[in-house]
C-alpha cells in the first residue's frame, strides 16, 4: 500500500475492533466536531455570563434576564393558553405540582421564581346548608308547583380557572314559588392556590334532563348568600365537574402539540384537560405494568419510558387518548436521559440509546457503534442526563472513576465524541441557537467563545503489511502552525511535531517501519486531510 489517505474525518465508534473502522473514524475524538466532514475545534466555553444564588440542577429561561433555577430536577413548561397575559408557568419538583407567574415569580433580587402556587382547584369540602326562608301566603301553597332543589359550589383562582364542585346539599323543596333560600358557604381551604371567588349552582330541570346552573359568583370571603334568582335567569351549567387537581405525587410535566400536558406518578400516567393545565379529570388517566421512568412529547403522541418496555400513547383530545406497548426490551435507566430529537425521542436503555419514534418505530440506536458491555462499564447510563442541541445528543454522565464526562452522539454520523468540559445543567435557546451550561453557579454558553478547544484525535489502527515504511507526511489544514502530529508504528511513536512546530504541508519521516500506523492529531487548528506516503512521487493528489 503506497500511502494512507485520510479525506475526510468522523468521531468514534467504540464498539468495532480499531483496526475494522472505516478510515474516517477514530478512536479517540475530543473537543472536535465533525459538521464540516473534517476535524473542528470545538470553542471553548465563554465567560460566566451569569452567577446564581445556589447551584442548580435546572436551569429555565423565563424572559429577558430572567433565569429560574432549582437545586432538584424539575419540569417546566411555559403556559399553553394563548397570549396569556399572567406569564405563567407549570412546573413539577417531586414535592407538588405548581404554577407562577410574572407578577410573583419575578420579585426579589435573590434566586427566581420568588413564589408559586400549588397547581389546581381543590372542590369544597363541605355542602351548602340550605335554610328556605318561610314568608308569602302561604295558603296559596299549590303541591303542584312545589320546587325541589340541590345546591353545590366551585372555587375559582385569580386566573378564573374553575375548579370542580364540592359536596351537593340536602334536598330542597320551595312550597311556594319565588321563596328565597339561605345558604352557608363552605370555607376555603387552608390550601396555596390563590382561590379568589367562588360559584354557586342550582339544580334545575328542563327537557326531561337535569343540570346545574350558576347562580352566582362571589368573593372567596363571603360565606352566605341568599338565592333570590329566577330559573330564567340562572347562568350556564356547571362543565368542570371532574377538573380535579393533579396528584400531589405526579412528576415529568410536559406539554404536547394539541395543548394537552402530561406527567406521570408511579405507573400510571395522566393527561389534563387541552390548554387547561390545571385540570386533570381520573378518567385522563392510564396505566403501564411496570413503573414510569420519563415521558416525552412527539407531536400529540407521548413517548413513555418505563422500568420494562416502553409505550405510545397518542389522541387528539384527552378523552380519545389510548396507549399501547412498543415491544422492545430496553427499560430506561435515567428520568433525564430522555430527549426529543428531530421526529424521535432517545433514552439511556440498558443495552444503549434507545430511539422511539411518533409511530412507535424503536430501535437500538448505538447498536452497531457500542456494544452492550461498553455501554454499561464505560458510560453508566444510569447516571446520564442529556440535552438535544444542533440535531446531536448531548450526555453528561459519570465515569466509573467517579468523574463527570460528556459524550455527544451524532444521530447523523452515526458516532460519539467526547466534551472535555463537563457542566451540572443546561438550557437550550432554540431562538438563538445556543445552548447555556451551569458548573456550579456560573452560567456560560457552550461553546460560546471566539477561542478553539485543543482537540485530540487518534485515527483508526490502519493493519498493514509487515515492515511497512512511510517517507513523509503531508497535512492540509488552514493554519498548519496550529497542528499538532504524532505518527504511531505498532505502538511506538515514530515522529512528534507539536503544535506550533509544524512547517509547511509536507513533512519528511524518519526511516521507521511498522505493521500497525496510527495518526495523532492535537492542538487548535482545523485538520481537512492527512497523507502517509512511501515517497513524494506516490503522494495522491
Amino acid at each position: 500500500m503506497p500511502y494512507i489517505d485520510i479525506t475526510t474525518m468522523r468521531g468514534m465508534m467504540p464498539g468495532v475492533i480499531a483496526s475494522m473502522l472505516p478510515d474516517h473514524s477514530a478512536v479517540l475524538a475530543e473537543n472536535c466536531h465533525f459538521r464540516y466532514g473534517v476535524i473542528t475545534p470545538e470553542h471553548q466555553m465563554s465567560e460566566a455570563e451569569k452567577t446564581f444564588a445556589i447551584k442548580p440542577k435546572t436551569i429555565f429561561h423565563y424572559r429577558d434576564d430572567f433565569w429560574f433555577a432549582w437545586t432538584d430536577v424539575v419540569d417546566v413548561i411555559r403556559s399553553p393558553v394563548a397570549q396569556d397575559s399572567h406569564g405563567r408557568i407549570y412546573y413539577t419538583d417531586g414535592r407538588f405540582p405548581k404554577v407562577t407567574d410574572a407578577t410573583i415569580a419575578t420579585k426579589g433580587d435573590g434566586n427566581h421564581p420568588t413564589s408559586s402556587y400549588r397547581l389546581g382547584i381543590p372542590a369544597p369540602t363541605t355542602a351548602p346548608v340550605c335554610t328556605v326562608q318561610q314568608g308569602g301566603d302561604v295558603s296559596d301553597d299549590n303541591p303542584n308547583d312545589d320546587e325541589t332543589r340541590f345546591y353545590t359550589e366551585t372555587f375559582v383562582s385569580d386566573y378564573g380557572e374553575e375548579g370542580p364542585p364540592g359536596p351537593a346539599s340536602l334536598e330542597v323543596t320551595l312550597r311556594t314559588p319565588g321563596t328565597a333560600v339561605q345558604l352557608t358557604l363552605s370555607p376555603v381551604p387552608l390550601q396555596n392556590a390563590s382561590i379568589k371567588r367562588r360559584r354557586i349552582y342550582r339544580s334545575a330541570s328542563g327537557g326531561g334532563e337535569a343540570d346545574f346552573l350558576l347562580v352566582a359568583e362571589l368573593d372567596a370571603s363571603v360565606l352566605s348568600y341568599t338565592d333570590k334568582i329566577p330559573g330564567k335567569n340562572l347562568g350556564p351549567s356547571l362543565a368542570t365537574w371532574d377538573y380535579l387537581p393533579p396528584p400531589e405525587n405526579m412528576t415529568g410535566l410536559c406539554l404536547m402539540a394539541n395543548g394537552i400536558a402530561a406527567g406521570f406518578a408511579g405507573n400510571e400516567v395522566m393527561f389534563s384537560e387541552a390548554y387547561l393545565p390545571y385540570a386533570w379529570p381520573e378518567v385522563n388517566r392510564h396505566t403501564t405494568a411496570e413503573d414510569i421512568v420519563a415521558i416525552c412529547p412527539l407531536g400529540t403522541s407521548l413517548v413513555v419510558a418505563t422500568k420494562g418496555e416502553p409505550y405510545l400513547f397518542s389522541g387528539v383530545s384527552p378523552s380519545t387518548i389510548s396507549g399501547s406497548r412498543i415491544p422492545s426490551m430496553q427499560a430506561c435507566l435515567s428520568r433525564r436521559s430522555m430527549v426529543a430529537m428531530e421526529g424521535f425521542v432517545l433514552y439511556a436503555g440498558t443495552n444503549g440509546l434507545v430511539s422511539v419514534d411518533v409511530n412507535g418505530n424503536t430501535a437500538l440506536a448505538t447498536e452497531k457503534i457500542i456494544s452492550p458491555e461498553q455501554w454499561q462499564s464505560q458510560f453508566n447510563p444510569a447516571s446520564i442526563v442529556a440535552y438535544s442541541w444542533r440535531g446531536e445528543y448531548i450526555a453528561c454522565y459519570t465515569k466509573p472513576d467517579g468523574k463527570q464526562d460528556v459524550f455527544v452522539f451524532s444521530p447523523v454520523n452515526m458516532d460519539i465524541r467526547y466534551l472535555s468540559t463537563p457542566f451540572d445543567c443546561a438550557w437550550v435557546d432554540l431562538a438563538k441557537d445556543m445552548m447555556r451550561v451551569v458548573t456550579g453557579d456560573k452560567m456560560s454558553v457552550l461553546a460560546g467563545s471566539s477561542l478553539p478547544s485543543t482537540i485530540r484525535w487518534h485515527s483508526k489502527i490502519f493493519s498493514l503489511p509487515e515492515r511497512t515504511s512511510f517517507s513523509c507526511i503531508r497535512v492540509k489544514s488552514p493554519a498548519p502552525e496550529r497542528v499538532g502530529i504524532t505518527i504511531m508504528a505498532d505502538d511506538v511513536p515514530v515522529i512528534h511535531f507539536a503544535p506550533g512546530t509544524f512547517k509547511g504541508s509536507v513533512v519528511r519521516l524518519p526511516a521507521a517501519t511498522g505493521q500497525n500506523w496510527q495518526v495523532m492529531v492535537s492542538g487548535f487548528g482545523q485538520v481537512e486531510r492527512i497523507t502517509l506516503s512511501t515517497s513524494m512521487s506516490e503522494m495522491p493528489v
